[in-house]
């Protein structure tokens, strides 16, 4: 199957840049288990090093026809939280309109094959979002045929994807606007005056100054604010949304210690939060890191002075008659057989307490 509709990858992005963010771990590829798609998506190691270009950028769950190099569906670009870095400058004044930021996962809709349709998530055809967002697409709206060159995005909310805000029985596609795939031009619900499902909640707020005063809503997430004139987008994110987050998900400087001291990646703990953690996460991680360090000097200092009173050609039993003693002993045995004793300096900066998720709190951070 190749699908014939859509617009060359190549109009919309340099390939050879495209080529080189997969390559460097910037964009992730995955491809459809039984048809010629692939579905790019910005990584956690995008966010992490703030990667951001043409191509990471357009990289939010682009669906592309591999025997064709057509693109057949293009989400929002990425957009980030207000004052966020990356975050465009916006003029307070400026018309704007608001929307609803539902807390769910981003449903992107892509053909499949002879006029049947299916729903995606940001990085995945097979996630079990996608998987129960298509079913429900399948069984409730059978008949929805999106917009000539347009992708339809929805937002997939079901009782078993809640993360913070309860839509209690809510199980449906809320649809939150589409984006013109050759242009790249978006517009909200009103693009899809065809569908017969649910529609995200708009405001009447005029401008972002106004949507930035207004008060914060109870078991809601936040805001999405989109600059018509420029096509931008920015999200505001209430503050007790983001402390429920942190709860819910146990995030802690517990949680970054553990993952540091582990020496897994921290790519692969930001790759499951929010881009409004990522700054505090780094914040923590650089903490962390900082005392480890600091400790690390305090051995190759002692180490040194121990060394330098020693004869030329001294012996194991040498080194050991002064540093056995020493509370650093441990490390300084292991500096002098030349192997790394970074593992036990890590327990020595591990957070007292953890969070709490029966009584909602944390270490306080």
């Amino acid at each position: 199957m190749t699908l014939s509709t859509g617009t060359p990858l190549r109009d919309l992005v340099d390939l050879d840049l495209l080529d080189e963010m997969v390559t460097r771990g910037f964009v992730s590829a995955q491809t459809h288990p039984s048809r010629p798609l692939r579905i790019f998506n910005y990584t956690a190691a995008c966010q992490y090093s703030g990667e951001w270009n043409a191509a990471t950028l357009l990289c939010r769950g682009l669906v592309v026809d591999s025997g064709s190099g057509q693109v057949v569906a293009r989400p929002f670009a990425k957009f980030f939280n207000y004052g966020q870095p990356g975050a465009p400058a916006l003029d307070p004044t400026a018309p704007v309109t608001v929307f609803d930021k539902l807390d769910g996962s981003l449903g992107i809709l892509y053909p499949v094959a002879d006029g049947a349709w299916a729903v995606a998530t940001r990085g995945s055809f097979a996630s079990d979002q996608a998987v129960h967002a298509s079913s429900v697409l399948s069984a409730r709206y059978p008949s929805f045929v999106p917009p000539p060159g347009l992708t339809v995005l929805f937002e997939i909310i079901y009782p078993g994807n809640r993360i913070v805000v309860d839509y209690r029985d809510l199980d449906d596609l809320v649809l939150l606007g589409a984006v013109d795939i050759a242009t790249g031009v978006s517009a909200g619900p009103e693009a899809v005056p065809a569908w017969p499902g649910p529609v995200v909640e708009r405001f009447g707020y005029g401008t972002l100054a106004e949507a930035l005063a207004a008060p914060p809503r109870a078991n809601r997430e936040g805001l999405v604010v989109h600059v018509p004139t420029t096509d931008v987008r920015v999200k505001i994110k209430y503050d007790e949304y983001v402390q429920l987050h942190r709860i819910v998900t146990g995030l802690s400087t517990r949680t970054v210690w553990e993952q540091l001291a582990a020496h897994r990646s921290l790519s692969e703990l930001l790759e499951r939060l929010p881009d409004e953690f990522h700054d505090w996460v780094r914040s923590v991680a650089a903490s962390l890191e900082a005392e480890v360090a600091r400790l690390s000097s305090t051995v190759e200092t002692v180490y040194a002075s121990i060394v330098e009173e020693l004869p030329e050609g001294f012996s194991r039993k040498d080194f050991a008659l002064r540093a056995a003693s020493h509370p650093e002993r441990g490390c300084l045995f292991l500096r002098l057989d030349g192997k790394s004793y970074v593992d036990l300096l890590w327990p020595r900066v591990r957070p007292e307490v953890a969070p709490s998720m029966r009584t909602g709190t944390d270490d306080g951070d």
